[in-house]
């Protein structure tokens, strides 16, 4: 019976140092780095449309902010970039056309956290970002034909929503999974309006001080 007795109090005294070891308040800066999966973008263009298809990129983002317990907000850059797949306009050729070049942006953004805390070292958590972007189209090239287009950029409105899992690899140190998915409003490419989001999985490391 002692025994018992002993085993549940460490176990109680083991679950309260855990509780305690990773729910750090407190500032934190962190690092991400993932694949950037760009939706189609839909293009008009004084009564013309076409959509531009993308092939999967890389995004990566810097973030320094402060945790209140179970939220956390922090300020963020976030840039990714994805090449031109496909060129999609109806009514001329085929239709789709192999295009390359590039798209990329550069976003600041203020996120919002909320982590479901709890005994252990791993803690999902969900969150959303409002802010802005700079969202920049290099120009389209058609192989075997050339350049078709100018490079062009717009700043707008851009905002995200995502969830993901922390794992705390001790009191100060987490390393995260999280999905986002990202857009913006609709950017103006010198008289073309296209479409810019993105659904985005990264990887990354949390430090707290």
């Amino acid at each position: 019976m002692k025994k018992t007795y002993v085993m549940i109090a460490s176990c109680a005294m083991l679950l309260s140092i855990s509780s305690i070891a990773y729910s750090a308040e407190g500032p934190y800066v962190s690092g991400n780095l993932g694949i950037a999966m760009a939706s189609d973008s839909d293009l008009s263009e004084a009564g013309a449309t076409g959509t531009m298809e993308f092939d999967k990129g890389f995004a990566f983002g810097v973030a320094a902010g402060y945790a209140f317990g179970s939220t956390r907000l922090e300020g963020e850059i976030a840039y990714q970039k994805n090449d031109y797949d496909k060129l999609n306009v109806p009514g001329v050729g085929s239709g789709s056309t192999d295009v390359d070049g590039d798209a990329t942006s550069t976003a600041f953004l203020v996120n919002g956290y909320y982590d479901f805390k709890n005994n252990s070292s791993i803690t999902p958590f969900i969150g959303a970002g409002l802010g802005f972007a700079k969202v920049d189209v290099g120009a389209i090239s058609v192989p075997g034909f050339g350049t078709v287009t100018t490079s062009a950029d717009d700043t707008v409105f851009a905002y995200q929503v995502g969830a993901g899992v922390g794992f705390a690899v001790n009191e100060k140190v987490s390393l995260d999974l999280k999905y986002r998915y990202f857009a913006t409003s609709d950017p103006d490419f010198e008289g073309t309006e296209a479409e810019y989001s993105s659904h985005n999985l990264y990887a990354g490391v949390r430090v707290s001080f």
